[in-house]
Protein backbone atom coordinates (compact mmCIF):
# COMPACT_ATOMS: atom_id res chain seq x y z
CA UNK A 1 0.00 0.00 0.00
CA UNK A 2 1.19 3.55 -0.93
CA UNK A 3 1.67 5.85 1.96
CA UNK A 4 -0.59 8.59 0.19
CA UNK A 5 -3.31 6.12 0.33
CA UNK A 6 -2.57 5.61 4.06
CA UNK A 7 -2.43 9.84 4.55
CA UNK A 8 -6.15 9.98 3.32
CA UNK A 9 -8.01 12.87 4.70
CA UNK A 10 -10.43 10.44 6.51
CA UNK A 11 -12.61 12.62 9.06
CA UNK A 12 -10.06 15.64 8.36
CA UNK A 13 -12.00 18.89 9.05
CA UNK A 14 -9.85 21.96 8.03
CA UNK A 15 -8.42 23.99 11.09
CA UNK A 16 -9.14 27.74 11.98
CA UNK A 17 -6.53 29.59 11.98
CA UNK A 18 -5.94 30.15 15.67
CA UNK A 19 -6.36 25.87 15.45
CA UNK A 20 -3.78 25.81 13.12
CA UNK A 21 -1.59 28.78 14.63
CA UNK A 22 -1.70 26.41 17.94
CA UNK A 23 -1.44 23.13 16.70
CA UNK A 24 -4.17 21.87 18.36
CA UNK A 25 -6.50 20.04 15.78
CA UNK A 26 -7.26 16.82 15.04
CA UNK A 27 -4.87 15.32 13.10
CA UNK A 28 -4.92 11.82 10.79
CA UNK A 29 -2.28 9.62 12.22
CA UNK A 30 -0.23 6.59 10.59
CA UNK A 31 2.61 4.54 11.52
CA UNK A 32 6.01 4.59 9.51
CA UNK A 33 8.85 2.49 10.29
CA UNK A 34 8.09 2.50 13.76
CA UNK A 35 7.50 6.30 13.47
CA UNK A 36 3.84 8.42 14.88
CA UNK A 37 3.04 10.47 11.61
CA UNK A 38 0.22 13.40 12.34
CA UNK A 39 -0.89 14.41 8.94
CA UNK A 40 -1.67 18.21 9.10
CA UNK A 41 -2.89 18.68 5.49
CA UNK A 42 -3.86 15.27 3.52
CA UNK A 43 -3.04 15.37 0.14
CA UNK A 44 -5.16 17.72 -2.07
CA UNK A 45 -5.68 20.25 0.87
CA UNK A 46 -5.38 23.96 0.47
CA UNK A 47 -3.56 26.00 2.95
CA UNK A 48 -3.70 29.95 2.29
CA UNK A 49 -3.29 33.11 3.96
CA UNK A 50 -1.65 36.69 3.89
CA UNK A 51 2.18 37.65 4.49
CA UNK A 52 3.56 40.70 5.99
CA UNK A 53 2.94 42.70 3.00
CA UNK A 54 -0.70 42.02 2.57
CA UNK A 55 0.08 39.58 -0.51
CA UNK A 56 -2.50 36.34 -0.75
CA UNK A 57 -0.58 33.34 -0.71
CA UNK A 58 -2.57 29.72 -1.55
CA UNK A 59 -0.67 26.02 -1.31
CA UNK A 60 -2.17 22.87 -2.27
CA UNK A 61 -0.51 19.87 -1.31
CA UNK A 62 0.31 17.67 -3.83
CA UNK A 63 1.69 15.26 -1.20
CA UNK A 64 0.23 14.64 2.37
CA UNK A 65 2.49 16.97 4.92
CA UNK A 66 2.98 16.92 8.35
CA UNK A 67 5.18 15.88 11.60
CA UNK A 68 6.74 13.09 13.45
CA UNK A 69 5.04 13.31 17.49
CA UNK A 70 7.70 13.06 19.52
CA UNK A 71 10.69 14.44 17.81
CA UNK A 72 11.65 17.83 17.82
CA UNK A 73 13.43 20.15 14.92
CA UNK A 74 15.50 22.78 15.25
CA UNK A 75 12.48 25.39 15.16
CA UNK A 76 11.03 23.44 18.58
CA UNK A 77 8.56 22.06 16.76
CA UNK A 78 8.33 18.17 15.99
CA UNK A 79 10.47 17.22 12.30
CA UNK A 80 8.34 18.20 9.44
CA UNK A 81 7.89 15.30 6.22
CA UNK A 82 6.00 15.02 3.07
CA UNK A 83 4.36 11.79 2.23
CA UNK A 84 5.46 10.33 -1.23
CA UNK A 85 3.92 7.49 -3.10
CA UNK A 86 6.76 4.99 -2.55
CA UNK A 87 6.50 2.62 0.82
CA UNK A 88 9.43 0.87 -0.04
CA UNK A 89 11.51 3.72 -1.26
CA UNK A 90 15.48 2.94 0.56
CA UNK A 91 16.42 6.71 1.51
CA UNK A 92 14.73 9.91 3.18
CA UNK A 93 15.48 13.06 1.23
CA UNK A 94 16.47 16.17 3.91
CA UNK A 95 15.77 19.72 2.32
CA UNK A 96 17.42 22.49 3.79
CA UNK A 97 15.29 25.50 3.75
CA UNK A 98 16.04 28.67 4.01
CA UNK A 99 14.31 31.90 5.72
CA UNK A 100 12.04 34.29 3.82
CA UNK A 101 13.37 37.10 3.11
CA UNK A 102 16.44 35.99 4.56
CA UNK A 103 17.45 33.86 1.80
CA UNK A 104 21.63 33.14 3.57
CA UNK A 105 19.72 32.16 6.60
CA UNK A 106 19.53 28.44 7.77
CA UNK A 107 15.16 28.11 8.80
CA UNK A 108 14.79 24.00 9.27
CA UNK A 109 14.61 21.21 7.50
CA UNK A 110 11.74 19.05 5.64
CA UNK A 111 12.10 15.42 5.46
CA UNK A 112 10.46 13.45 2.38
CA UNK A 113 9.71 9.87 3.12
CA UNK A 114 8.63 7.99 0.34
CA UNK A 115 9.93 9.48 -2.74
CA UNK A 116 11.75 7.49 -5.49
CA UNK A 117 14.77 9.38 -6.06
CA UNK A 118 16.46 13.10 -5.03
CA UNK A 119 15.17 14.32 -8.19
CA UNK A 120 11.18 13.81 -7.31
CA UNK A 121 11.50 14.82 -3.78
CA UNK A 122 13.28 18.07 -4.68
CA UNK A 123 10.19 18.95 -7.18
CA UNK A 124 7.89 18.22 -4.82
CA UNK A 125 9.13 20.39 -2.44
CA UNK A 126 9.29 23.47 -5.03
CA UNK A 127 6.23 22.71 -6.11
CA UNK A 128 4.83 23.37 -2.82
CA UNK A 129 6.64 26.94 -2.25
CA UNK A 130 6.15 30.29 -4.07
CA UNK A 131 9.93 30.94 -4.22
CA UNK A 132 13.09 28.64 -5.19
CA UNK A 133 14.78 30.46 -2.71
CA UNK A 134 13.22 28.62 0.01
CA UNK A 135 15.21 25.05 -1.54
CA UNK A 136 19.12 25.50 0.63
CA UNK A 137 19.62 22.11 -0.65
CA UNK A 138 19.07 18.22 -0.33
CA UNK A 139 20.90 15.02 1.19
CA UNK A 140 19.98 11.67 1.03
CA UNK A 141 19.82 9.41 4.14
CA UNK A 142 19.08 5.52 4.00
CA UNK A 143 15.94 4.76 6.12
CA UNK A 144 17.14 3.20 8.87
CA UNK A 145 19.85 5.94 9.85
CA UNK A 146 16.75 8.64 9.35
CA UNK A 147 14.80 6.58 12.05
CA UNK A 148 17.47 6.17 14.39
CA UNK A 149 18.46 9.98 14.33
CA UNK A 150 14.99 11.55 14.24
CA UNK A 151 14.32 9.00 17.46
CA UNK A 152 17.39 10.50 18.87
CA UNK A 153 15.46 14.20 19.01
CA UNK A 154 13.40 13.28 21.72
CA UNK A 155 16.64 13.41 24.39
CA UNK A 156 18.85 16.34 22.16
CA UNK A 157 16.34 18.18 19.90
CA UNK A 158 19.16 20.37 19.06
CA UNK A 159 20.88 17.56 17.29
CA UNK A 160 18.34 17.24 14.45
CA UNK A 161 20.69 20.62 12.53
CA UNK A 162 24.18 18.88 13.18
CA UNK A 163 22.87 15.01 12.69
CA UNK A 164 20.86 15.59 9.67
CA UNK A 165 23.19 18.30 6.89
CA UNK A 166 26.66 17.81 8.56
CA UNK A 167 26.29 14.53 7.67
CA UNK A 168 26.92 14.49 4.06
CA UNK A 169 27.54 17.63 0.99
CA UNK A 170 24.41 19.98 0.70
CA UNK A 171 23.34 19.58 -2.72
Amino acid sequence: MMLLIKARADGWKKPTSAQAAAGNYKKPRMKWNGLDIAIENPKGTVREGVDETGKAWRTVFEHAYGEISGTEGVDGDPVDVYLGPDESAPEVYIVRQMRRKKWDQYDEDKCFLGFPSMGAAKRAYLNHYDDPRFFGGIIAMPVAEFVRKVRATREKPAMIKSILFMRSAVR
